[in-house]
């Protein structure tokens, strides 16, 4: 953001609270939502733009994150209709190529999804906790001290909060190492490396940021608390 002089931070996560209902609506993979925040934070990390374009910018990303991840991607005139028309195709289009441009056609990226799928593969953890660390770690992505943690660190601070909060839940459970030896030696990671990151995860996820026109960022919390991801966003938060 020290690059851009007419949105900041606030816009950032106003924009990537939208993504993630855009996201649910067409039901697409988890790893498009992550890609499609890569790639808007590089590209904005390199051009200045002016606020009326920051949602172009946004329904961009997920257009080309769509392409690489999607089977059957949404269309363009799929992207100006979920933009309520602010945009015409032909400036999707054009965007497109600026942003393939500007990042080299560097598309695919290492991102905090991949660590974390790798880490609860190898706790060969319940589809639960599963769906708990992809909430907590979603609802990280607009929040801008999240942007300074490497993916792998990122991940593990979600993956460790889903633990954690199984054992709150738990109390059978309350003596079960949340960080076991396995994901120590595949991360590289203690305990302590997370710890801090995972309290301000859950700080974050405990709160619902407003808006100036007072509207509740709440988009990830709504789409966790539907059948489909098991109500895990009305779950008790972790206590550490």
């Amino acid at each position: 953001m020290t690059l851009q002089h007419d949105i900041n931070y606030k816009m950032r996560s106003i924009l990537i609270d939208w993504l993630v209902e855009v996201h649910f609506k067409f039901k697409l993979f988890p790893s498009t939502l992550w890609l499609c925040v890569n790639l808007m934070d590089r590209f904005l990390g390199k051009v200045v733009i002016l606020r009326s374009k920051l949602q172009l910018i946004g329904v961009t990303a997920l257009f080309i994150a769509c392409k690489f991840e999607e089977i059957f991607p949404p269309e363009v005139r799929d992207c100006v209709y979920i933009t309520d028309f602010a945009y015409e195709r032909v400036e999707v289009l054009k965007t497109e190529s600026q942003m393939l441009g500007e990042l080299n056609y560097e598309i695919l990226v290492p991102t905090g999804y991949h660590f974390m799928t790798r880490y609860l593969n190898i706790l060969q953890a319940s589809e639960r906790t599963r769906l708990v660390a992809s909430y907590y770690a979603e609802r990280n992505l607009q929040e801008p001290e999240m942007l300074q943690v490497k993916p792998h660190i990122f991940a593990a601070a979600a993956v460790y909060a889903a633990l954690k909060q199984q054992n709150t839940q738990y109390p059978a459970l309350a003596n079960t190492s949340c960080w076991p030896v396995s994901l120590q030696e595949e991360s590289g990671l203690k305990e302590s490396d997370l710890v801090d990151w995972a309290v301000l995860m859950i700080r974050h996820v405990s709160e619902e940021p407003v808006t100036t026109s007072k509207r509740k960022l709440i988009a990830c919390k709504k789409k966790y608390a539907s059948e489909k991801y098991q109500n895990v966003s009305t779950l008790i938060l972790p206590t550490f």
